[in-house]
């Protein structure tokens, strides 16, 4: 079933914004949309303008943070750092299904994004187990992905942080950074934290369009970005600059991982919801989905055009919905202009 505006989005395809008032010969209810599309487009893009980058409150607190987190210093083998999983080049992601920890296991679920994370709403992960980034550092560096906990080459968090006690450079940064205060574990996640809080996504074609280059972006994305923002109705979710509600929902995937719903038992919303992620630089970091079911983007969208699973959970937003071909091709396009340059500044 097509969704009401697909109208709009046909003559959006038909006619390039800069020409939309470019003809008296059209028939009068094409120059009456004229008037109507140019601003839609403009309001819809204006949803997606970004705010001023912020400058950190304590820089010297950023530098050890990011020294940290490509540090393997703070792993228990001494071999894995935070930028093992959360690469820069991928949009500080994985482009595996499960990423290896530092006890040499798959992780539960894919390794999401940092890319903007210091504007995201609490609580964190895909299934909000973590209330702070901090928390979550605590609980990566004391049992989780940069631990060896629960096996025969457990190493003691003291022992992690004796390293750092016993590294002349670590001594002076953290002096610095937070003079006065011990170097313990608190500390350190404080300064990792403050360097994801820094990590902020690049700009990337689709900024330059929205600030009024249209050269910036093809014709396939901008139809693209009309579909995503009406007949496919992929904003309902992945609204703001950052492309994300910060919220919980459940698509329908076949799963068997209760997602927020492990903690919330008793939600019937929350069974089998993860977080929606944002879409900056998400070509970067295929396959998608908590799990990484999904290979491609291409897939992503074949997905939610099938509404999945009917269960008392799934999102009321989540309804099958029928894209021709060349449409699900513009959405892709339209995904592609969100990867920066430069991934990160």
């Amino acid at each position: 079933m097509r969704r009401s505006l697909a109208c709009l989005v046909g003559l959006f395809v038909a006619l390039p914004l800069g020409d939309l008032a470019a003809s008296d010969a059209r028939a009068p209810d094409a120059r009456a949309l004229d008037t109507m599309v140019a601003p839609d487009i403009a309001r819809m893009k204006a949803e997606y303008r970004r705010p001023p980058l912020r400058p950190p409150d304590n820089p010297a607190l950023v530098a050890l943070g990011r020294d940290l987190f490509f540090d393997p210093v703070i792993s228990a083998s001494g071999k894995t750092a935070c930028a093992s999983c959360h690469r820069p080049e991928l949009g500080f992601a994985a482009n595996e299904s499960r990423s290896i920890t530092d006890s040499g296991r798959p992780t539960q679920r894919k390794t999401q994004t940092l890319l903007g994370i210091g504007h995201a709403r609490p609580p964190f992960d895909w299934d909000g187990q973590h209330a702070t980034l901090e928390a979550q550092g605590v609980a990566s560096i004391g049992t989780g992905s940069m631990s060896m906990f629960a096996t025969p080459n457990e190493v003691k968090v003291d022992d992690i942080v004796a390293r750092l006690r016993s590294d002349d450079r670590y001594v002076s940064k953290f002096a610095t950074a937070l003079p006065g205060r011990p170097i313990n574990l608190d500390n350190v996640v404080i300064a990792l934290a403050a360097f994801q809080r820094s990590i902020e996504p690049g700009i990337a074609p689709f900024d330059r369009w929205v600030e009024g280059d249209e050269t910036a972006i093809s014709d396939a994305a901008k139809r693209g970005f009309v579909l995503f923002h009406t007949e496919a109705a992929c904003a309902g979710c992945h609204h703001g600059w950052r492309f994300t509600d910060d919220a919980f929902h459940d698509v329908g995937i076949a799963t068997k991982d209760r997602g927020r719903g492990a903690a919330l038992k008793h939600d019937p919303r929350m069974q089998f919801a993860f977080k929606t992620p944002t879409l900056r630089s998400v070509a970067l970091r295929a396959p998608y989905l908590h799990d990484g079911s999904a290979a491609t983007l291409r897939d992503v969208i074949d997905l939610y055009t099938k509404g999945g699973i009917d269960r008392p959970s799934r999102s009321p937003m989540i309804n099958p919905f029928d894209l021709s071909e060349q449409e699900r091709d513009d959405l892709v396009a339209f995904l592609h202009t969100l990867t920066a340059d430069a991934v990160y500044r």
